[in-house]
């Protein structure tokens, strides 16, 4: 953790003297005003209804089933099937592929009752943090909002989104709540991290450390981050 907070201290200095605006470590550009629901497969944790039409005894409970920590369901007949990273679409498709080996034409059907393991984060000064379950398409404003709106003495006119590519970039999204115009309507991704400032700080606050390390950010991430802070509120 020293060699952490060194280098924050090193990058937070060389924030000082960079423009008022934050700079991303990546090329990418993906923000988008158009709700993408291509977002939402599944995931460790997800709570799935699968019904095979005609066979009960083949198909789950009615109350769902939830996706194991490693990313598997385990479904009557085929046991333990592979879902995460599938729409439940595709879910549906592989389901039934699955079956005609036991039924004749099996028609099934697959819907999410709970997108557990889709979520965003909206950290700093607003009234309710933490993570929040993406059940939806989100925009930022929508986002804050569900995070409780604003503390008193919140930068409200720079808030960010923070969104990682890969094991070192992030791409950093800013936007003015205080004066929403289409940058407020930015969709918000899965594991998006939403950062408020306090009006008039201009240092990076080591509070933001735990929250960003337990969203899973890397050393290397936190460091570019601290420098996107200063930059924005330099």
């Amino acid at each position: 953790m020293g060699t952490l907070l060194r280098t924050l201290a090193i990058l937070a200095l060389a924030g000082c003297a960079a423009t008022d605006l934050p700079e991303s470590t990546t090329d990418v550009d993906s923000r988008s005003t158009v709700p993408d629901r291509s977002l939402f497969t599944l995931g460790p944790s997800d709570l799935l209804y699968v019904s095979v039409f005609g066979e009960p005894d083949y198909s789950p409970p009615a109350t769902g089933v939830r996706v194991a920590p490693d990313g598997t369901l385990s479904l009557p007949l085929l046991g333990s099937v592979e879902v995460e990273g599938k729409s439940p679409e595709e879910l549906r498709t592989l389901i039934e592929a699955g079956l005609t080996g036991y039924l004749r034409e099996p028609s099934v059907s697959v819907a999410v009752m709970d997108y557990a393991s889709r979520r965003y984060f909206v950290f700093g000064e607003v009234k309710s943090p933490g993570p929040q379950v993406m059940d939806r398409p989100v925009s930022a404003l929508e986002a804050l909002a569900l995070g409780g709106g604003f503390q008193p003495g919140a930068n409200r006119s720079d808030v960010v989104i923070l969104r990682r590519h890969g094991e070192s970039d992030v791409e950093v999204i800013p936007f003015n709540a205080e004066t929403p115009g289409p940058d407020g309507l930015v969709q918000v991704h899965p594991d998006d991290f939403l950062f408020v400032g306090k009006a008039g700080v201009g240092v990076f606050s080591e509070s933001i450390q735990p929250y960003l390390q337990g969203a899973g950010y890397t050393m290397s991430q936190i460091a570019s981050v601290a420098l996107a802070y200063d930059r924005l509120y330099n």
